[in-house]
This record gives C-alpha cells, structure tokens and sequence, in this order.
C-alpha cells in the first residue's frame, strides 16, 4: 500500500493526473459539438460533416508529423537549456513546411468540384478546407511548442475555449442554413482564435528571431520520416474509413457510420492526454540518460485501466448510450458500438507505444502503423458486402495491430526500457 501511494504522490503522477481530467472536460466538451451536431443535422448531412472532418485529418498529416517533430527535438533543447535552438527551430520549420501546406490548400481549393462530386457534399466546404489547412500549419508549430513546454494549465484554457467558440460558431453557422458546411466554417474560425492565443504565450521564445552569423542546421530527415509514417497513421486508420463508407455506401448508412464511428472515438480522444505526455515526458528524460522505463510503467497501465474500463461500459450498454448520446434515429446501428469502441482502444494503446518508442529514439515501431494503414482500404473494399463485415474488419485489424507493437516493444527493450 505504502508503494501505491508513493507512486500516486509523485510531481509525475499529479500532474498527469491534473492533465488528464482537465483534458478530459476538454475531450467532453468537444463531443458535445458532435452530439449538437447530431440534433441538428439529420443522419446523412452529419455523414457529409463527418467526411470533411475525415478529409481534415488527412490533409492533416503533414502538420501532425511536424507536430511530433516539434515536440521530440524542442523537449531535447529544453532539457538542455538551448533557448537559441528553440528561438531558430521555430523559423526553420515554416520555411520547410510552408511550401507544402500551400500546396496541399491551392489543389485543394482547385480540385473542389470533383471533391464535392465524389463525397456528395458542397464544393465551397472544400474551399473553407483549403483555406484552413494554411492556418493549421501555424497551430500545429505553435500547439506543439506549448507540449514541449509542458505548459499544461495553458494548454487546458486554450483548449476549452477553442471548444466554446467552435460550438457556437458551429451553431450560429447552422442556424444559417449553411448545414454542414458551417460547421466546418466554426472550427476554421475556432482555430484562427486560438493561433493567436497561443502566439501571445509563446511569443518571447520565438520571436524576435535570434540572428547569429553561423544559424543552426538542424538534421530531421530520419526522425522525420518516422514521425510522418505515425502521423500518416494515426489520421489515417480514423478517417480512411468514413470516406471509403461514404464512397461505399448510401448517404444514411454513411451517417449510421458516422455516428458510430464518433461514438467510438470517445474512447481514442478521452486517453489522448494521456498519450501525449509520453512524448514530452520521456524524451526530456531521455536526453538527460534518464531512466524512462517508470513513465512507460505508469501512464501505460492508467491508459490500459481507462480504455479497458471505457470500451466495456460501451459494450455493456451500446443501446443506451446511442439513444441518448446520438438519438433514436441511430439505433439500428448499436449493436455495433462494442467493436468500435475496443478498436479505438486498441488503437490509442498503438499510439501510446510508438509514441513511447519516438521519445527513446526507437521510432521503426511506426512500420506496424504503416503497415495496418495500407491494409485498411484494402480490408474495407474486401468486406465491403455490408457494414457489419467492414466493423468485424476493422477491429480485428487494429488488434492485431496492437498486439504486434507490444511484441515489437518487449522484443526491443533496453536499459531505457
């Protein structure tokens, strides 16, 4: 007992304590924009909302590999007190990655009709995405730097009020009559608000720019490459699917889908803060030849409680929590919710190892993601015969999956370890 309750009174496990249930207010309170959503779109105009999201997360995926990038290399100079690394890093990352955000938003803008035509939605959402895929870049940087800094109580203001303004955005937007599209509108205005927020807190680490007369080179090539398989990933295996389903299948069994699919996610978003502090974390140890292997220990085993404990509530009661969370209008789909909500376990327990394996220098564990990635469309186009098949699937490969990094880990393990 004496053990136990030295290891809860530990500054790691308060603060990931205080973190975490902050964040899960947070996660909550983002779901409430998806339950709004819910009531206010009917079934298959939240399969369009659910299909831009998807398409987000997609485009996403450069930022998210930036995003680990950030986090990895400035937890590293912070540990090492290098001020004019984190000063210069920040200008060296949107000279690199600039380019590719402004491409990604100009096809995007470019290519809205046929978009529109393929996802049976509206061309001017896709525009909307174009346009905000510039402003994600800078979030991304800037959000990243705040993880890095371990600037958790920030980090938590921030995020509740990007939820408030999303939401009600969202709403006024709706109201409107826009539909879908002003929901995308909301989160495009949301995250314009919160740059700024965040720029204002992190202004005297990055700006002005440190000018020296030999600048810092910074080698991200294989560390980067890594992250991008992980990003890829981690967007992937959450969005792939409702755009195959939504390609797949009619638009009220793409909503059916899409309900599901958000329900699920629950699971996946509510151990996300505890997935993120791994990162920050255990490379600031690391990079001090700290022992990392109690950080694993602990966060791993309080996100294992949390995803076994949510995903079976979910199992136990799926008809309850979809007629209240979602609606009525849903319940044809319930019965599908346990393999959801346990594929979403699965998959944040993946996301806790790679990231785990990042912050000790062992970034390979993202081949299995990669891998798990490329089978995915494959898998939905196999069983594509009914909805029910391409869920059985689906679960069944993200276990596997699972169960092939822990391997991976216990295999790999080291001193570190």
């Amino acid at each position: 007992m004496k053990r136990v309750i030295n290891a809860i009174s530990t500054p790691l496990a308060r603060t990931s304590a205080f973190y975490y249930f902050g964040s899960f207010v947070i996660v909550f309170s983002r779901y409430l924009f998806h339950l709004v959503l819910l009531r206010l779109l009917v079934p298959s105009e939240y399969g369009e909302f659910l299909s831009y999201l998807s398409l987000i997360y997609l485009l996403g995926i450069p930022m998210g590999t930036i995003s680990n990038v950030v986090t990895k290399f400035v937890a590293d100079f912070k540990g090492k007190g290098d001020l004019v690394s984190i000063n210069q890093f920040f200008y060296f990352l949107l000279k690199v990655v600039s380019p590719i955000s402004f491409t990604l938003g100009v096809i995007l803008i470019l290519f809205s009709n046929p978009l529109a035509n393929i996802f049976k939605a509206n061309s001017i959402a896709f525009i909307i995405l174009g346009i905000s895929v510039f402003i994600s870049l800078f979030q991304s940087i800037l959000n990243s730097y705040i993880v890095a800094f371990q600037k958790y109580i920030f980090q938590l203001i921030v995020g509740f009020v990007g939820v408030i303004v999303t939401i009600l955005f969202s709403i006024i937007f709706i109201k409107f009559g826009f539909g879908a599209t002003g929901a995308v509108l909301g989160q495009l205005l949301s995250g314009v608000a919160i740059s700024l927020l965040i720029f204002a807190k992190l202004k005297q680490n990055i700006y002005p720019k440190i000018i020296k007369k030999n600048p810092i080179k910074f080698n991200l090539s294989g560390f980067t490459r890594y992250s991008f398989i992980y990003a890829l990933g981690s967007a992937s295996l959450i969005s792939t699917d409702i755009l195959m389903v939504r390609a797949l299948f009619d638009s009220h069994l793409s909503g059916m889908y899409s309900s599901l699919s958000i329900l699920g996610r629950m699971i996946l978003f509510g151990l996300s803060p505890l997935i993120s502090l791994i990162l920050p974390v255990a490379a600031h140890r690391h990079s001090q030849s700290s022992k990392t292997s109690s950080v694993f220990l602990k966060l791993g085993l309080v996100i294992l409680i949390f995803g076994l404990i949510g995903a079976g509530i979910f199992s136990l009661f799926p008809n309850f929590i979809v007629s209240h969370l979602s609606g009525n209008v849903y319940l044809e789909v319930a019965h599908l919710l346990p393999f959801f909500a346990f594929s979403m376990a699965f998959l944040a327990f993946s996301q806790f190892i790679i990231a785990y394996s990042f912050a000790t220098n062992k970034p390979r564990a993202s081949i299995f993601m990669l891998i798990a990635t490329l089978l995915q469309p494959i898998v939905y186009l196999v069983f594509r015969s009914s909805l029910t098949n391409i869920v059985y699937a689906n679960f069944s490969l993200l276990f596997v999956l699972f169960i092939s990094l822990l391997t991976y880990l216990y295999s790999h393990r080291t001193s570190n370890v």
